[in-house]
């Protein structure tokens, strides 16, 4: 596979090139991000750093809210070390970490060659264009989220496994343990690909490393365990409270589920990755197929696994996008496993069958009507759509009016100008909470979906420990959550103590009325409302509960 000084001077050309205009279209983006669930993670880096420890409200103590105390521990870092803006401490986090990601897979491609470097192909250099240019890179670069920083660490964690399986020695151990528990640290659901890759390789690459397998096996078992003794400790949780709450089913009468397509996003994910299953599939070679076996079936252990999970905020594949660093893994033993004698030379008995299994890869991946169908039949069989829950007691309103839809930006936007005017001590109930929580970290916010509170993240919704919480606003949940509005709605305490005005701010708000600044607060939420409605009146707008 060695190239010619005129080849690796185009492909160096091409990646520059490439790298050169993916910088000037992404440069001038960084420092903004509108991905609300982004600053939930500088809401508890600041809490940290104001002495509070990794909490979500420190009157409630710990919170194990963030999936990626990795992701947390840099971004407080970065925060602790520059004080520079939220969005920036995001946003430069995940651009750099897509980055490094990159390179790393270029490295794992030299890696995984073998041989002495002057004799390597300077094809694995192509693997920036592959993935710098495709759409879904540049979009997780710039959310602010932990995505590529997990792309990362998986890309990482191969690199790893690879050099592993070619110097046997107790530091290549050490290593591959170190990269599966930064793995694991990115995202917790890396850890099947952390727990189970590299022991299934080494026996795939040579039954005889069944020693090495088993040693690895065990030594990240420990590792875990302390893992999770140490997040009980930082967290106050052994486990994520999302992987609670964001498990198939947990929320009642969600009518959101249909759109999180697990389906749908898992074939967006093929498109991304879709250079690497044709490279794959034109050259694996009989002997690899144990090997690619091995990362196949913990690949679609992981995707099995994320199928369960209710895939909220998860646009663009977000939630199976780092497993591209295992697709390029994959295609990079394939074709060097192919490369004999210098030269990649493919069985004339198989060209029929490979051509087929790649038209057909092709037409799965990029025909929008089969893609369709495919998605809708998940939707249809495996997601299903759920009722929506009506709440039991009929409201009255003074008037039948309806008002404007403000849309989520614009009401994120006005309840944090709202924020900005209520006094010292409020407590805000809420779902959509990430961009408000991290602006106003002093305040505490109930949370309603469960995310952050481990009450509600263990034992489902209840309007009756939202009412004990003594919330002084309640943002009412986003309107998919119709089982929680319906809950509180037909709550004793929450009608008798509290003012509700249905469609305020898109989602409806209610004041406590027995709270001390009750006046206070009401008085804001009239001006505010004025303002933004263009001159109606809040008072026009109260629903009242049914009488006994």
């Amino acid at each position: 596979m060695k190239n010619t000084s005129i080849e690796k001077a185009l492909i160096l050309s091409f990646a520059l090139l490439s790298l050169a205009f993916y910088i000037k279209t992404t440069v001038g983006e960084l420092g903004y991000t509108d991905f609300d669930d982004a600053y939930m993670i500088t809401r508890y880096a600041k809490h940290y750093l104001s002495g509070n420890g990794f909490s979500w409200n420190p009157v409630d103590g710990p919170a194990y809210g963030i999936t990626s105390p990795a992701y947390l521990i840099l971004i407080t870092a970065i925060l602790g070390l520059t004080g520079c803006s939220d969005a920036t401490a995001l946003t430069f986090a995940s651009f750099f970490a897509g980055l490094l990601a990159v390179l790393t897979l270029v490295l794992l491609g030299f890696v995984v060659q073998g041989g002495k470097w002057a004799r390597k192909s300077w094809l694995p250099i192509l693997i920036v264009p592959c993935i710098l240019l495709v759409p879904p890179f540049k979009y997780h670069s710039l959310t602010g989220m932990e995505t590529t920083l997990s792309l990362f660490t998986n890309s990482l964690l191969c690199v790893a496994i690879a050099i592993t399986t070619r110097r046997r020695t107790a530091s290549t151990i050490l290593l591959c343990l170190l990269a599966g528990f930064l793995s694991y640290s990115a995202r917790p659901d890396n850890g099947i690909y952390s727990l189970l890759l590299p022991p299934l390789f080494f026996i795939a690459i040579d039954l005889s490393l069944w020693r090495y397998a088993l040693t690895y096996t065990l030594l990240f078992s420990i590792v875990v365990v302390c893992s999770l003794v140490a997040d009980r400790h930082l967290f106050g949780s052994f486990l994520p409270l999302p992987f609670y709450a964001k498990a198939s089913g947990f929320y009642q009468g969600y009518v959101g589920a249909t759109k999180w397509n697990a389906m749908a996003e898992m074939l967006l994910f093929c498109s991304a990755a879709l250079p690497f299953i044709l490279v794959a599939v034109a050259t694996a070679p009989r002997r690899t197929l144990l090997q690619l076996a091995a990362i196949g079936s913990v690949l679609a252990g992981t995707f099995a696994y994320l199928s369960t999970v209710t895939q909220i905020m998860g646009w663009n594949a977000r939630y199976y996008y780092p497993s591209l660093s295992i697709a390029v893994w994959v295609a990079y033993v394939a074709a060097c496993g192919r490369a004999e004698d210098g030269r990649i030379r493919l069985s004339r008995n198989t060209t029929g069958l490979r051509l087929f299994a790649c038209v057909v890869a092709l037409l799965f991946v990029l025909s929008t009507s089969l893609r369709t169908l495919v998605t809708v039949i998940w939707e249809k069989h495996v997601i299903r759509t759920t009722a929506a829950v009506l709440p039991a007691s009929n409201y009255r309103m003074p008037q039948d009016r309806h008002l404007p839809q403000l849309g989520w930006w614009n009401s994120v936007a006005a309840m944090s100008d709202l924020l900005e005017r209520m006094p010292r001590g409020s407590i805000l109930a809420a779902s959509e909470y990430g961009i408000l929580g991290s602006r106003f970290p002093g305040l505490t916010i109930v949370d309603l979906v469960g995310l952050h509170d481990s009450t509600i993240a263990h034992h489902g919704f209840s309007a009756t420990y939202v009412c004990l919480r003594r919330p002084d606003v309640i943002w009412f949940p986003h309107a998919d959550y119709t089982w929680a509005v319906a809950e509180m709605l037909d709550n004793h305490v929450f009608q008798k103590d509290y003012d509700y005005y249905p469609g305020v701010y898109d989602y409806g708000i209610a004041l406590r009325k027995t709270s001390a600044s009750y006046a206070n607060v009401k008085k804001e939420v009239e001006r505010e409302f004025t303002r933004i409605y263009q001159g109606k009146n809040l008072s026009d707008y109260i629903a009242s509960p049914p009488t006994e």
